[in-house]
């Protein structure tokens, strides 16, 4: 193959889907640099060992490389340390002839809410990205205007995605409509590549055949691409069956890095399509040296894998994506419920049936937090004796009652009218539509009575099918920049405002850490990254904007009220550092106890005191019923905490950004009586 690149960034989008259109071959995308790592190791593949194989992906002859977006944004500021836009600066300088893909979710871009449209305008327009791959997790196509219309003003290539799950109400017309709206929505086929997302792995070879194939006769000269995970160990022959029914572009990522929740194995793939008489668009030398250089360093995160091993068929039922399968077992696990995984995994496969959406970020998210939550509930109630009865009454009222609520006993009807009444904030703002129209409609009236007690009815009645885009005003955004301004004691640059407005908290960490130790994130070896220098003459040598330098540890002394002296040889010179650990800072964890005591409801992060509407809120302010008073974040949901009762705060005894654990105090109440 002696010219394999066929586009490259430049291009317009025109220019791209002509290109593609007479390739003559089957297009590969390779989703090694994005979703291989959140798939199978948790989104902690770090952007030094993925670069390594940016010389062979310029010539590789792919369509793209998924390099960018969806939780990998979020996971890098918050675990690796790593910038969203030093990534794509990198890989612009070493892959010249690649498209650069990112994942959006709609109106939520790189995180789990939705944000108003001049923050997704301000955010798409600066970030320097070829195709923009975006899905609505309720598939409804109205959140996608302003992504799309941003995208394509700026000559990028829009990529719209339809988000894919096998249930009988996912019928091919169904789909049909999504595509045509989506079509009207980009002003024809010229310009687009559509894919069909299939995020859990759970598409039937014959499922994909009928779907692709029925997307190609009512529009033929559209571009089609399918994202599907591995899960199901059916991956290789629901592949062969898009491109037998026309799709052009499939996503896969290199053999050494395949596991059991990503993308198929590239060189497995294409031979499976040669064997079968379709051509493969693909140098597979360059193909071949990438698979082995991830051989040289995938060692390094065998830590990161899921302990949920080999393929799942399971996953036809609980639907959990490859994408959130390693993190959420990775919070079982800190948690100390990771035993609780298939009462878990059973109760999303039962929930799924109650309420109606697909299980991708954040919906996944939604899921998996409601589920956990419910099930963590009987198991400290009750143990496994409560997790088994929950899971009976639930599969009773599905299966065998079909859902009649009125067909449950007196007894099972309260229990059921309780179910939900932990649920985290982002379940209570899906029934109500804050994200946006459900595809199959509303839950019945049981959940909101369930979610909400006596406020159920009030809920329904506010009910709105409005997309975010329409229902949330603008965000000040002046303000915002002004805000950070203050937090760093500096004006903030372009790409840190940014960050910010799309996780607050974690941008100012990441900003402070970076500040404090440099580009250590980019420059360390990933064992010396993760584990430190282990003992005494341990060394690390490595080349920082052009000039050489040597790290070797000396000596750790003992710890001594809370602080630890290290002696370690930077290029020769001996340097002492002085470490304070936890115990040099430690503060007594007080508990709510008393029926004024407002407590934390899970462990999480206080990442807002107050409310939107009316900002932070203090001691000696008076506080209304209802009102929103704080938030936590956990398992990257918002969680509420509402004022019980109208009163005045006596005490906070919080801060932003603290972590806290459950029950813990956060503020102490006076209730304020009406007066005669």
């Amino acid at each position: 193959m002696t010219n394999p690149v066929f586009v490259k960034p430049g291009m317009s989008p025109k220019e791209i889907v002509h290109n593609v259109r007479n390739l003559g071959a089957i297009a590969l995308t390779s989703t090694g640099m994005r979703d291989a790592g959140q798939s199978d190791y948790k989104n902690r593949l770090r952007i030094r060992d993925l670069s390594t194989l940016s010389a062979n992906y310029n010539e590789m002859g792919l369509f793209s490389s998924e390099c960018h977006g969806g939780a990998r944004w979020h996971v890098g500021i918050m675990n690796r340390r790593e910038n969203p836009f030093e990534e794509i600066a990198l890989l612009r300088e070493k892959m010249p002839n690649v498209l650069l893909q990112t994942l959006v979710r709609e109106t939520n871009l790189w995180g789990y809410r939705p944000y108003p449209k001049n923050i997704i305008e301000h955010v798409i327009s600066r970030v320097d990205i070829d195709v923009w791959r975006c899905f609505s997790f309720l598939n409804d196509v109205r959140n996608m205007r302003t992504v799309a219309e941003v995208v394509m003003k700026r000559g990028r290539l829009f990529q719209p995605a339809i988000a894919f799950t096998q249930a009988d109400w996912t019928t091919n017309d169904y789909f049909l409509k999504l595509v045509t709206q989506i079509v009207d929505l980009c002003g024809g086929t010229d310009e687009i590549i559509l894919c069909v997302k299939d995020m859990a792995g759970v598409g039937s070879p014959r499922r994909i055949h009928s779907l692709f194939d029925a997307i190609k006769q009512a529009f033929p000269d559209l571009v089609l691409q399918y994202h599907r995970h591995a899960t199901d160990g059916l991956a290789l022959p629901a592949l062969l069956a898009a491109v037998q029914a026309g799709a052009g572009i499939i996503d896969v990522e290199e053999d050494s890095l395949t596991r059991f929740y990503g993308q198929a194995p590239l060189l497995s793939v294409a031979s499976f399509l040669e064997e079968s008489g379709i051509k493969v668009h693909i140098n597979t030398r360059a193909a071949d040296d990438a698979v082995q250089k991830v051989r040289e360093w995938i060692r390094h995160y065998e830590w990161a894998e899921s302990p949920f091993k080999g393929f799942d068929h399971g996953v036809l039922l609980h639907r959990m994506p490859g994408g959130a399968f390693p993190s959420s077992f990775e919070q079982a696990q800190k948690g100390g419920f990771l035993h609780l995984m298939p009462a878990i995994l059973k109760m999303m496969s039962l929930y799924n049936q109650i309420v109606k959406y697909f299980d991708v970020t954040p919906g996944s998210q939604v899921t998996w937090v409601t589920c956990s939550g419910i099930v963590n509930h009987y198991d400290k109630e009750r143990g496994m004796a409560g997790v088994n009865h929950v899971i009976d009454l639930l599969s009773r009222f599905i299966e065998e009652k079909k859902q009649d609520f009125d067909a449950m006993s007196p007894e099972d009807q309260d229990e059921l009218l309780h179910l939900f009444r932990g649920a985290p904030g982002d379940f209570r703002n899906l029934i109500i539509g804050n994200y946006g129209k459900l595809p199959m409609g509303w839950p019945a009236d049981w959940v909101y009575t369930s979610c909400f007690g006596e406020d159920g009815r009030e809920k329904i009645a506010q009910r709105h099918e409005e997309s975010p885009l329409d229902a949330l005003p603008d965000e000040d955004l002046k303000r915002l920049r002004q805000e950070l301004t203050e937090q760093l004691g500096r004006t903030p640059n372009e790409e840190e405002f940014i960050l910010y407005l799309m996780h607050p908290k974690d941008a100012l960490d990441l900003i402070r850490f970076r500040e404090k130790y440099g580009d250590a994130p980019i420059v360390l070896p990933t064992d010396v990254w993760k584990s430190g220098l282990q003992k005494s003459g341990d060394k690390v040598e490595f080349e920082y904007r052009g000039v050489p330098y040597s790290i070797e540890r000396v000596s750790i002394g003992s710890e001594h009220d809370g602080v630890i002296h290290a002696v370690m040889k930077v290029n020769n010179q001996i340097r002492v550092f002085k470490i304070e650990t936890p115990r040099a800072r430690k503060t007594e964890i007080r508990m709510a106890k008393g029926v004024a005591d407002i407590g934390a409801p899970i462990n999480g992060t206080v990442w807002r005191i107050g409310n939107p509407e009316r900002g932070t809120v203090r001691a000696g302010d008076i506080v209304h019923k209802g009102e929103e008073i704080a938030n936590l974040e956990a398992m990257k949901m918002e969680n509420a905490i509402f004022a019980p009762y109208d009163a005045q705060i006596t005490e906070i005894t919080v801060r932003l950004n603290q972590m806290v654990k459950q029950e813990q105090l956060l503020f102490v109440l006076e209730e304020v009586k009406e007066k005669d």
